[in-house]
């Protein structure tokens, strides 16, 4: 009787998948809580701007604290597009359309704002010019402000936030408590209030932290969620 050896069948190499959701929860967490505070203690730095040739000599004579404004809001851009999206996870599931809208705004105003960041280093480089030249800075600041791109962008970007933070305000009901999501649709009157009526820099400031308050709810709910409630499990094998 013929007997036939089975040929042995090589195991599969066990692939380990990471679980990163916990991660991201916390990162998302904390994210939240630096772009508007960020935005917020800059205003603390800002130099008077209502005649640019004069705040060129300001910050020429102290250049460090212009340094500071702008580092403070290139933080701040630089991380609230993730602060959104990481709120528009809590609300999607309640609103989701709302939802959509709103990121979609505040995506167009905040990636759009590159102008902004810009001038407040230009600000920066034209007072370091001789005192001589200074004039000629502040003419291109002034016209950097009203004409080309960068006139878009800063329209773009002072539209877009003001109006993105009244819809995503709204798209928060039922994920946070009241006082959080009204504080975020709060923001647009203080920002109103601050250049259009006061023109204070510590209103401006105040409507930033008002965004801060709202996040911090987020970051405290993102904090609460489980895993299974923030995002699928990863596929494993």
């Amino acid at each position: 009787m013929t007997t036939f050896r089975q040929t042995p069948v090589a195991s599969e190499p066990t692939v380990r998948i990471h679980d990163v959701r916990r991660f991201r929860r916390c990162a998302a967490a904390l994210v939240l809580l630096v772009p508007a505070t960020s935005i917020g203690i800059a205003r603390l730095f800002q130099t008077n701007d209502d005649d640019t040739r004069r705040a060129l000599e300001q910050i020429a004579a102290n250049p460090h604290r212009q340094f500071i404004f702008a580092l403070l809001g290139y933080v701040g851009i630089l991380t609230i597009v993730p602060a959104f999206l990481a709120a528009a996870r809590l609300s999607r599931p309640r609103r989701p359309v709302l939802t959509t809208i709103a990121v979609a705004v505040n995506l167009v105003a905040y990636l759009g704002s590159w102008a902004v960041g810009a001038i407040d280093n230009l600000y920066l480089v034209g007072a370091q010019l001789p005192a001589d030249q200074r004039g000629t800075a502040a003419v291109v600041i002034d016209k950097l402000w009203s004409s080309g791109l960068a006139g878009v962008s800063t329209a773009v970007f002072v539209a877009g936030h003001v109006i993105g933070a009244i819809l995503m305000g709204f798209a928060l009901r039922g994920s946070i408590p009241l006082i959080g999501w009204l504080a975020m649709v709060l923001t647009t009157p203080a920002h109103v209030v601050a250049f259009m009526v006061l023109q204070q820099p510590v209103v401006d400031m105040a409507a930033w932290f008002l965004m801060t308050v709202c996040f911090a709810y987020c970051a405290i709910a993102v904090l609460r969620t489980s895993d299974d409630d923030w995002d699928v499990s990863p596929l494993r094998t």
